[in-house]
């Protein structure tokens, strides 16, 4: 398995919600975002998900979704399942809604994801304290 090239990554975006139109096999992001805004950490956050898109693969391979909270090199989130290709020509989307993702911290998180624990595709985010109406009036 490791010796075969990893699958190349077309796309990884973060987003509240991923729509699939099951007549037209289409997809829709809905809410794309680089931040996440909180009051107080830790904290969770109720749901988001990770599209990503890959193609040129061939075959299956071990795949794996981490989040990091980078500034503490700290895995807070884990994922892992099968991936298979028909053909390196096909485009292979999907899609994981986490629920309840914690955050430790207010800073600097990133996703990455593996095939065959090699990094294929990353994608940063950072969690911000939230002004309350409080911090607002000072």
């Amino acid at each position: 398995m490791k010796n075969k090239p990893n699958p190349i990554p077309l796309a990884m975006v973060l987003c509240d919600m991923v729509i699939d139109d099951r007549k037209t096999g289409k997809k829709s992001l809905v809410g794309i975002f680089s931040n996440i805004n909180a009051t107080k950490v830790p904290c969770i956050h109720p749901r988001l998900n990770v599209f990503i898109s890959l193609t040129e693969g061939n075959g299956e391979y071990a795949g794996k979704l981490k989040c990091l909270y980078v500034d503490k090199d700290k895995t807070v989130a884990e994922l892992a399942g099968p991936i298979l290709f028909q053909s390196p020509h096909q485009i292979i989307d999907f899609n994981f809604e986490l629920c309840g993702l914690p955050l430790v911290a207010f800073g600097n998180y990133r996703f990455d994801f593996y095939c065959n624990e090699e990094l294929v595709i990353s994608r940063k985010f950072t969690v911000s304290q939230r002004k309350t109406d409080v911090q607002r009036e000072e």
